[in-house]
């Protein structure tokens, strides 16, 4: 007798693509693929029993009927869904913000059009060719393995990122291939006009249908666990060296949703380097130069409260005021997020990558003076953002969630390099509980 039915099916955070890492296929056969629980394979189980007399036939055909009609229904509903190019729930859940995309991008538009007229680098029109010729020669360059294109066309961290799961691939003979069957779409959701032209950032919602599986030398090929057709992901460009447009940094649908909502920087008056570079020159009118040790006007001991010894110097000194730890830990996060969320812009590499989206300070704290020549300080910035660990193999996530904001401590070490207000630089970050030397790194 026909004793049940089980349904095995399961929404993954799958990352494809480019520079997607090796987890989020499965199936086939001769290597298998990486990434443990990421995302599994689903069907039907039919578990099947042995018959007794004719009596109970007709209740046995009722329920196969019964079977085979929710069987059909339910691929009809997914062949439908296909036809959209919405067939999984990460695809759907992703399109859920494709009005508020589409109202985003008229307002960026507007914005985008107005900064043209002074700056032909934003026009609206070459942005989003650009955008469509990067998206698209990312994914035939990443099939194809030429690294020469992607240099050219990512940042170096970026590069640096593609490139080792590019090695992970061939070191096992496989390929991913991503073959572009529609598309893509981009729109022009993001993007701050900041001071110095390699500063400069665009980002666009970009969406297309996609082929996505492994090829393997040896054994058949393998589908997406995720069956991921129609991924929304948010690409954000910034200037290379030359001044071209070139990709800095990927964010998946959910990490990414904050540019839908992000405040605008397009002139001098909603900068915030504008306002970061004001706090400076305030505090630059105060600095005590030539006092010597400048660490014994605060009458508070260093060694028992940091902090307030730091705060009440200030008032002498205005280099050491919080509003400028603030301005240097907020550069640094800046630079960190820029390029794709990670350190690795940093003269230091970790063993897993570690990847900072979307955060904001909300107090910067100074926890202890670590030397007197030249001025070191250990400050502890209370930070809210997402913050997450891959491995740098197969892009699974370790730690952290990369759907969700929460409080982080994060730990820098602040050197004074030169008189000025501006003179704190980075030199050593920790996330609390996971220590990451940075010597030499400049905020």
């Amino acid at each position: 007798m026909l004793c049940g039915v089980v349904a095995l099916s399961g929404p993954t955070l799958a990352y494809a693509r480019g520079g997607g890492g090796s987890h989020g296929f499965g199936g086939g056969g001769g290597g298998g693929s990486h990434g443990g629980s990421h995302g599994f394979g689903g069907g039907f189980v039919f578990f099947g029993g042995g018959g007794g007399g004719g009596g109970g036939l007709l209740p046995l055909l009722v329920l196969i009927a019964v079977v085979v009609l929710v069987l059909w229904l339910m691929r009809r509903k997914r062949k439908a869904r296909q036809a959209a190019g919405l067939n999984t729930v990460s695809d759907r859940t992703a399109h859920r913000s494709d009005e508020q995309a589409r109202e985003r991008a008229a307002q960026i538009g507007a914005r985008v059009d107005a900064l043209a007229e002074t700056d032909p680098t934003f026009e609206r029109g070459a942005l989003e060719q650009r955008a469509v010729w990067l998206y698209t020669t990312a994914q035939q360059a990443w099939t194809r393995q030429d690294h020469a294109m992607l240099r050219q066309i990512l940042s170096p961290v970026l590069y640096g990122k593609w490139a080792e799961e590019l090695h992970d691939y061939a070191s096992r003979g496989e390929t991913n291939v991503v073959e572009i069957v529609a598309g893509p779409e981009v729109e022009l959701v993001d993007l701050a006009n900041r001071t110095g032209e390699l500063n400069d950032t665009v980002t666009f919602r970009i969406t297309a249908t996609l082929n996505d599986y492994v090829r393997r030398q040896y054994g058949e090929d393998s589908a997406r666990k995720d069956g991921s057709t129609r991924p929304v992901e948010y690409w954000t460009l910034r200037k290379g060296p030359a001044g071209e447009w070139i990709v800095s940094s990927i964010e998946q649908a959910a990490e990414g949703a904050h540019h839908l909502t992000n405040a605008i920087e397009t002139d001098g008056w909603d900068q915030k380097e504008v306002a970061r570079e004001a706090v400076l020159e305030v505090a630059g009118k105060t600095a005590v130069r030539g006092a010597g040790d400048i660490l014994a006007l605060t009458n508070i001991s260093w060694s028992e409260d940091a902090d307030a010894a730091a705060g009440d110097l200030s008032v002498l000194d205005g280099r050491f005021d919080r509003a400028v730890f603030e301005v240097a830990v907020e550069r640094f996060l800046e630079e960190w997020i820029m390029n794709d969320g990670s350190l690795d812009f940093t003269s230091v590499r970790t063993v897993d990558r570690t990847v900072l989206r979307d955060a904001a300070i909300r107090k910067v704290t100074v926890r202890a003076l670590v030397a007197r020549e030249p001025i070191v300080f250990r400050v502890a910035a209370d930070v809210e953002g997402v913050y997450y660990e891959v491995d740098r193999r197969t892009e699974q996530v370790l730690r952290g969630d990369p759907r969700a904001r929460r409080p982080l401590t994060l730990a820098f070490t602040l050197r004074l390099d030169d008189a000025g207000a501006g003179g704190w630089t980075v030199i050593a970050t920790d996330l609390e509980g996971a220590g990451t030397g940075l010597p030499g790194r400049t905020s």
